[in-house]
């Protein structure tokens, strides 16, 4: 509006007069130039306010992203140490299955020679007559030397 009535009074005082006041004339210019820089400075006000309401919303934005990717993260890690305690209870239940291994091992190897020791007694109980009566004994073990733990005999040397 200013610019505008300070347009239209140096108009006024320019052409509209016969005789010319140069300084009122200089006046409204240098009205008219102030009024110029008042709208210039209130539209880039009005910019920075648009801008600074942009932000606003943009960061509003970003914040409700960073919200849903923390909802995101806690859910994954929630799943996580569901899944990780499921892991341990297994590897615990591995550990008491370890531990009773030998003991299984054991008794099916005990098992195993007690079932040949039976099956080798009834062979020889058929073999020979009368035997069933006295208890069978396995013969004892004979180690053999192997050559390069056996002392060199004389007839080798000579």
């Amino acid at each position: 509006a200013n610019v505008l009535r300070e347009t239209w009074l140096i108009y006024k005082h320019t052409k509209l007069v016969k005789k010319i006041d140069h300084a009122r004339v200089r006046k409204h210019q240098r009205k008219f130039l102030q009024a110029i820089h008042q709208l210039r400075s209130v539209k880039m006000e009005q910019r920075k306010l648009n801008d600074q309401a942009n932000t606003l919303v943009d960061l509003a934005k970003t914040q409700n992203v960073m919200y849903d990717m923390v909802s995101e993260l806690q859910e994954r890690n929630e799943d996580l140490e569901k899944r990780l305690t499921t892991l341990e209870t297994k590897i615990d239940l591995l550990g008491v299955s370890l531990q009773a291994l030998p003991g299984l091992i054991t008794e099916a190897i005990l098992k195993q020679q007690q079932r040949e020791l039976a099956r080798v007694h009834t062979q020889l109980s058929h073999l020979t007559p009368g035997s069933s009566e006295k208890s069978w004994t396995p013969p004892p073990l004979r180690r053999r030397k192997s050559p390069s733990t056996t002392p060199p005999t004389t007839s080798d040397s000579g």
